[in-house]
């Protein structure tokens, strides 16, 4: 499950895409996507070890940076991520180096999560050879199924077809991961 955390923006022109499965996707502009911010909470099971955690997160083109919070509100680990490279800095003050930031966040969480896929997933992107399973009434994802991972768009900020998850349950096996955003910014 270590992947590299930093996805490159699919380039896409047209105004859907076709996944496995036959069903039809709106999408947004790849501009739009390739960067954007949110606030929220991550919470993470993996079979007995479980982790909830604030999250305020930057992705952009060049790399991510994610903090993580404890439930008070204090830092927990400042992870800085570019291809290649992930860098970690506790709370106090250590300072941890992997390839990625999937090893990173595993070590600061103490359960792997698929960090990597995580940017297409929170904004409800469909790539080649996933599998769409389910939409909503305006044609959103409601359910895709995705290198084994199901991810299901439990709610949207919005009722229209542009609007971004709120929140959003990705399972495979015992590995469960609840991304619940308070704040897009897009």
């Amino acid at each position: 499950m270590k992947a590299s955390l930093l996805v490159l923006a699919v380039a896409l022109t047209g105004c859907a895409v076709q996944p496995a499965g036959g069903l039809s996707v709106p999408l947004r502009a790849a501009a739009e996507l390739s960067s954007f911010q949110l606030e929220g909470r991550l919470q993470v099971r993996d079979g007995e070890r479980q982790a909830v955690a604030g999250l305020s997160w930057q992705h952009g083109p060049t790399g991510d940076e994610w903090l993580l919070t404890g439930p008070l509100g204090q830092g927990l680990a400042r992870i800085d991520a570019q291809p290649g490279r992930a860098r970690m800095t506790l709370a106090d003050g250590r300072r941890l180096e992997a390839p990625t930031a999937a090893e990173l966040a595993e070590s600061a969480l103490g359960v792997a999560a698929p960090l990597a896929e995580l940017p297409l997933w929170a904004t409800a992107r469909v790539r080649s050879g996933a599998e769409l399973r389910e939409v909503d009434a305006v044609g959103r994802p409601r359910r895709v199924v995705d290198g084994g991972w199901t991810i299901e768009y439990i709610e949207y900020v919005g009722e229209a077809a542009e609007d971004l998850p709120r929140k959003i349950d990705v399972h495979r096996g015992d590995t469960r991961l609840r991304l619940i955003v308070d704040a897009w910014n897009p």
